[in-house]
């Protein structure tokens, strides 16, 4: 049986910032409980990027860049989704996250944060 690659995920500075808005706002429109059980999973689902991270949807919408920028969904409410977006460097091995960008906010928003 082959051994899976295994990547390093590191979570930008800036999407370090993304992530403490959105405890922010899970805090404060949930109770403690779910706010915790939310942001734990949400950090899970993002840390889980070590195994298998092409498993993501391409981001369409950020093919401008010199990135394949791709994402993955974790759903908070009915209404309410927060994207997980990353990149993955094949040479080191690494998938850097570059933001948790809550669906509802304004789409062209996106662009400027990654």
């Amino acid at each position: 049986m082959e051994e899976s690659k295994s990547y390093l995920v590191e979570i930008t500075s800036k999407a370090e910032q993304y992530y403490w808005n959105l405890l922010a706002d899970l805090y404060e429109n949930h109770s403690i409980t779910s706010a915790n059980k939310k942001s734990d999973e949400i950090m899970e689902l993002a840390i889980s990027l070590k195994t298998n991270p092409h498993r993501g949807s391409l981001e369409e919408d950020l093919a401008s860049f010199n990135k394949e920028f791709r994402s993955l969904i974790y759903k908070i409410t009915k209404r309410k989704t927060v994207k997980i977006i990353y990149f993955i460097e094949e040479s080191t091995e690494k998938v850097y996250v570059t933001d948790f960008f809550a669906t509802l906010m304004n789409p062209l928003k996106k662009k400027k944060r990654n």
